[in-house]
């Protein structure tokens, strides 16, 4: 039978496939006819060429029937449950079996031209309602929408631990930059009181050199001017007083000989590069993992409907 129907429909399908219309009449399509639509009864969800809605008018006075004016409220007012998902202007008719998928008239010539068994939906669902699965079918969604929830507040939680987390962590990231600015200034601190320490012990050295020049001076000329007071009076004094300023002058010409010899005096600082190349070589003070424990396999329908448990490391 799906196979005398499959010729008879692909036969229709393939006779009027230039004819494809946006939307087609239903009762027409019931048929085996590919019409146009001009109307739309949102009370009936179903499309009507001005032939069958001569007969519709008959039966259902009082609906509010929509024309072409209006086909922007059609798809509005077509029952969602019913409608095509790649073709909201259509109504599913059809069961592709071989792919397991609902279809409208125009799904069958676009994705399943090939398909072997196709059937009519009105005829599948016959009886449907009264099935054992169907009947089971509220504590099968419950038992789904359950262990949806379930999911979703344990991830919500999940959520919010990762927030927490991320606080604490940023707070253990200035904490580690804290301790960096600590151990920067301590290392300037020695560095600085290195500097310093150099530094008193050139400007000892240069303060001793003149402190040295200072005493000569000082002494020569006090010598000479001894020297000079006595010559008018005591020739031993005067003698005494001439070798005494002719040592001092040797001792001078030493200094001065010592002093021209040396190199001026100067400081300089050498950075210590692998400090901050160190610095350059870190892409990150540290790194930040994610660890997120193996997901349960896509469960099968069954399993969601026997319900099914897994552990989430969170």
């Amino acid at each position: 039978m799906a196979s005398e129907f499959q010729n008879q429909l692909t036969d229709s399908v393939l006779s009027s496939s230039d004819l494809l219309h946006d939307f087609s009449c239903s009762v027409c399509k019931e048929d085996e006819l590919n019409i146009e639509a001009e109307h739309f009864c949102g009370e009936c969800s179903k499309y009507y060429c001005d032939k069958c809605l001569t007969f519709h008018a008959k039966i259902h006075k009082r609906h509010v029937v929509l024309g072409r004016n209006d086909v922007d409220e059609w798809t509005e007012l077509v029952d969602t449950l019913i409608t095509c998902d790649l073709h909201p202007s259509k109504v599913l008719e059809l069961l592709c079996v071989d792919h397991d998928v609902l279809c409208c008239h125009l799904c069958v010539p676009l994705n399943h031209r090939l398909c072997k068994d196709i059937s009519l939906i009105s005829e599948v669902a016959r009886g449907i309602p009264n099935t054992a699965d169907f009947k089971q079918l509220p504590v099968n969604v419950t038992t789904v929408t359950a262990r949806l929830n379930q999911i979703r507040e344990a991830t919500k939680k999940n959520q919010t631990s990762l927030k927490a987390s991320g606080k604490s962590m940023l707070t253990k990231i200035k904490a580690l930059r804290f301790s960096l600015n600590q151990l920067l200034d301590e290392l300037e601190k020695k560095t600085v009181k290195q500097m310093e320490d150099v530094l008193a012990d050139l400007d000892g050295s240069l303060q001793k050199d003149i402190d040295h020049c200072d005493l000569l001076h000082d002494q020569l000329n006090a010598l000479l001017e001894t020297t000079q007071a006595r010559s008018r009076d005591n020739e031993s004094s005067s003698y005494i007083g001439y070798r005494k300023c002719q040592f001092k002058m040797v001792e001078a010409e030493i200094l001065l000989q010592e002093l021209l010899t040396k190199t001026e005096a100067t400081i300089t600082f050498q950075p210590d590069k692998r400090a901050k190349q160190i610095l350059y070589d870190l892409k990150l003070l540290g790194n930040t993992h994610a660890y997120r424990g193996p997901q349960c396999e896509q469960p099968s329908e069954q399993t969601f409907l026997q319900g099914y448990q897994c552990e989430r490391d969170v």
